[in-house]
């Protein structure tokens, strides 16, 4: 049975997004330009702030909860392989077998 291979967080996280994404965000950010309205996009920029720092304290939680959780795994992961039996490793330092 294969072992799960965990996946590196930074490696996943500094990823770029998709062409798909990147085109959304462009999209909107192309409509908040048409607007001329001063007031609309003082309350749109204050929403967009709000939910930035939700957003922002929501990864960091998570990113904290799921490196805690890792180093969890790896510590248990070297805990629970054992050594080889004496006779095995007598065998294996006389006669360079298994």
């Amino acid at each position: 049975m294969a072992e799960p291979k965990v996946k590196n967080i930074i490696n996943i996280l500094t990823n770029r997004p998709s062409l798909e994404s990147e085109f959304a965000v462009e999209s909107a950010i192309s409509e908040l330009n048409k607007i001329n309205n001063i007031e609309e996009l003082k309350e749109l920029a204050s929403e967009l702030a709000r939910a930035n720092y939700k957003q922002s304290h929501f990864i960091a939680n998570a990113l904290e909860i799921m490196c805690t959780q890792q180093e969890n795994i790896v510590f248990y992961e070297r805990k629970i392989k054992k050594k080889a039996p004496l006779i095995k490793r007598l065998k294996y330092i006389l006669f360079g077998k298994d």
